[in-house]
């Protein structure tokens, strides 16, 4: 495969997607047709208009360059089975028209594209593009990742005492899960963690880690594996581990996903820290 023009491809339909997100942050006077999923805490998990139109430019875009090619995307995917996400042996785009949803119908600037391609089940590539910011970070297995063209690395703290850690909250409102999120702070906070943040957006954050502004990034309860896929490969090509929270092998999951990445040994001491946490009783 020409991975290489897989990923300009990748880079022009982010920045085409992009200048579609961007004129509606800009101009909210037409509306943002905003949807909700549903879901027990159905007023938390939104959809809009400009998600939508976005994954139809880009699957249809890549559709037409690579028929062969397999989609998956956040909008358009029928309900996946829970456990790993099965990728049979077509190359397949795995893609989030507008990572950080709730952001951008707020009109705050933490949203992205995130377009991610495996190739033998395992993510090759992957582009995540601030829109907003004007930020594209991309990498290819095996040529490291870059910003905007420059190249980037993760960070060098070695532990949590040095580390700038963000969690983000999921979308569940559950007890035992809020429980279990705010223990797992407190046990960061507990352990003289540097700072602790939460951006909305997962593609977003592992950008940052990639990018060395912040040291790690942990979640249990993202939405889904187009959240990650595009992430994993820029977090590994800046020098950094993606692991399950707790610190196990990484797996991409087909429905709610877990994550921990950040630089080997940042991600080592964080996972030793939350495996300590006994889950609340509820």
């Amino acid at each position: 495969m020409d991975l290489a023009g897989c990923l300009d491809s990748a880079r022009e339909v982010a920045l085409a997607a992009g200048k579609v997100i961007r004129e509606a942050h800009e101009d909210r006077s037409k509306g943002l047709g905003v949807e909700i999923k549903g879901g027990t805490h159905e007023h938390v998990d939104l959809v809009t208009a400009v998600d939508k139109a976005c994954e139809a430019l880009i699957i249809d875009t890549l559709k037409a360059r690579y028929p062969g090619h397999a989609f998956i995307g956040e909008e358009s995917s029928a309900a996946m089975p829970e456990g790993p996400l099965q990728l049979g042996d077509q190359p397949t785009w795995i893609i989030d028209p507008v990572d950080g949803t709730t952001n951008f119908v707020h009109g705050y600037p933490f949203v992205t594209v995130s377009i991610g391609l495996a190739v033998g089940g395992e993510p090759v590539l992957g582009v995540i593009y601030n829109p907003i910011m004007d930020e594209l970070c991309s990498a290819m297995r095996g040529c490291g990742a870059t910003l905007n063209g420059q190249p980037v690395r993760v960070g060098s703290a070695t532990g949590v005492t040095s580390a700038v850690v963000c969690n983000n909250f999921g979308a569940s409102r559950e007890p035992a899960v809020n429980a279990l999120c705010t223990a797992r702070l407190n046990a960061l906070l507990q352990n003289s963690v540097r700072g602790v943040r939460n951006s909305g957006s997962a593609a977003q954050n592992m950008m940052h880690v990639a990018c060395g502004r912040l040291d790690a990034y942990f979640e249990e309860g993202f939405g889904g594996p187009w959240d990650v896929a595009a992430g994993k490969v820029i977090i590994e090509e800046a020098g950094g581990t993606c692991r399950m929270v707790l610190g196990d092998v990484f797996t991409l999951l087909a429905g709610k996903g877990q994550i921990l990445c950040g630089n080997e040994a940042v991600v080592d001491d964080i996972a030793r820290v939350l495996r300590d946490v006994v889950p609340p009783s509820t």
